[in-house]
């Protein structure tokens, strides 16, 4: 990942987990538990010039009807499309079928290749939608930054034959019933209006834009208007949900805007949120900023309004299992863990500080989260934090854990400010015992992130 550099401050993010861990930390309430539902992972939906198309499904157990299928298409700048059958077991929670999908990515077939396979991908929805209990006419599909971009270009052009393309099930129609759009490009030749000081230059030769085109954006203008999702709107159009950061630097709020105008303009049901202090998938565009909506605000806006224009998939309540949620478990058996950050820099001194925040969460439950203050660095033990904390009445076992850490910390010697952002996760079992990372600031001024697991030590036994 590149780093940006701002306002005289480095700015470090990193984003190791899928996608969904970041965007849709779980909304509550949910109806169903992994137990309740099949997964299909790695089924073909088709093969184009040698390339294998693939998708997960995740399918309720208790359905009393077809339901509807939320068709989750992944983000990575057309060119990392990394499905996930968490992604798909999401929105199976809910009731729906839930799909995560793969694409060609432009390293290997430029537009509208990507716009074709999702095409394919809905039409074989609806050429299976028996076997997997799917309701053929209400199927919805989302996705964020350029998944973004593709759902809502799905949305929009139904029935375009220059976007239809030329693959299997084409008896059936590739049009969907509503959009979830988060931070998607709409107008590629309209993503440098911008003044933020950290932008992306998307005119670029080597911007995901003039990738995706197969060419710098000017030198493609012609190709770049029909790759814009406006230019297909129509009254027949689905309903349309944006969600877009009021900071992103790397899809500039304007292209939400001009597509949220576009569909209002021809009477297209839409709405549109915009997230106060958030960068590019909803990051808090400062470590010490708050974003609002909250993360789990969007995730149930979003289920909100697939509820409202699919409608509300159909279960066999009496049949579901009653399972305590977490908040609901009476278990007695408490779980002891800390959170650890330590720093390595070269100013080692009083004037050198570290101030930030941490968060420990599970399945969007928080676990744990507090304020770091480190304010002089002059020694080891200075430059070490740690918080213990206790987990009651949850049951952690084979749940990831995620962790993280926002803040900035200031090295006297080199006389910068870090700006830092990062999460990872861990499978939990009753080894671990504390979770944190290992900073180290370089004197070429790097950052080097270290994840930390430490367990317990185990005694072994001497055998004679």
């Amino acid at each position: 990942m590149n780093y940006k550099k701002a306002k005289g401050k480095k700015i470090f993010t990193e984003l190791l987990f899928f996608m969904a861990a970041i965007i849709f930390l779980r909304a509550d309430p949910q109806i169903l538990s992994k137990e309740d539902i099949v997964v299909y992972e790695d089924i073909i939906y088709s093969v184009v010039d040698g390339h294998e198309l693939k998708l997960d499904i995740a399918v309720p157990k208790y359905l009393k009807a077809p339901a509807p299928a939320i068709v989750d298409i992944p983000g990575g700048a057309w060119r990392v499309v990394n499905k996930s059958a968490e992604d798909a077991l999401f929105y199976a929670k809910y009731g729906f079928v839930g799909l995560s999908i793969t694409h060609r990515t432009s390293d290997i077939a430029v537009f509208p290749a990507a716009v074709h396979d999702c095409k394919t991908a809905i039409r074989w929805v609806k050429a299976h939608a028996g076997k997997y209990s799917i309701d053929p006419d209400r199927i919805g599909v989302t996705g964020f930054s350029s998944g973004g971009y593709l759902a809502a270009i799905l949305g929009t052009s139904g029935g375009d034959a220059y976007l239809e393309g030329k693959g299997e099930y084409q008896e059936y129609s590739s049009r969907v019933q509503a959009v979830v759009d988060h931070f998607g490009p709409t107008d590629f030749l309209k993503m440098n209006d911008s003044d933020l000081p950290d932008r992306m230059d998307h005119f670029a030769g080597n911007s995901p834009e003039s990738l995706f085109l197969g060419g710098p954006l000017r030198k493609k203008a012609g190709l770049a208007r029909l790759a814009n999702p406006i230019v297909y709107i129509d009254p027949n159009d689905p309903p349309v949900f944006i969600g877009h950061g009021e900071k992103d630097g790397l899809v500039i709020i304007n292209q939400s805007e001009l597509l949220y105008e576009a569909l209002k303009k021809a009477g297209i049901p839409t709405d549109f949120i915009r997230v106060k202090n958030a960068d590019h998938m909803y990051r808090p565009y400062k470590w010490n900023a708050e974003i609002s909506p909250t993360i789990s605000e969007m995730n149930r806006l979003t289920i909100e309004w697939f509820l409202k224009w699919l409608g509300e998939p159909e279960l066999e309540k009496d049949r579901v299992p009653r399972r305590k949620l977490a908040a609901e478990s009476h278990t007695s058996k408490e779980i002891h863990l800390y959170y650890r950050l330590t720093l390595e820099l070269p100013g080692l001194n009083e004037k050198s500080y570290c101030r930030g925040r941490f968060l420990v969460c599970c399945e969007g439950e928080v676990l744990a989260q507090g304020t770091i203050e480190m304010n002089e660095l002059s020694s080891a033990i200075n430059r070490s934090f740690q918080k213990g904390f206790v987990i009651a009445g949850v049951d952690l076992t084979g749940e990831e854990i995620m962790w993280n850490f926002r803040g900035e910390i200031y090295d006297s010697q080199l006389d910068e400010t870090f700006e830092i952002m990062y999460m990872q996760g861990e499978m939990y079992d009753s080894s671990l015992e504390g979770i944190g990372y290992l900073v180290r600031l370089k004197e070429d001024k790097s950052v080097d992130i270290e994840k930390k697991v430490y367990r317990k030590q185990v005694e072994r036994s001497i055998v004679f």
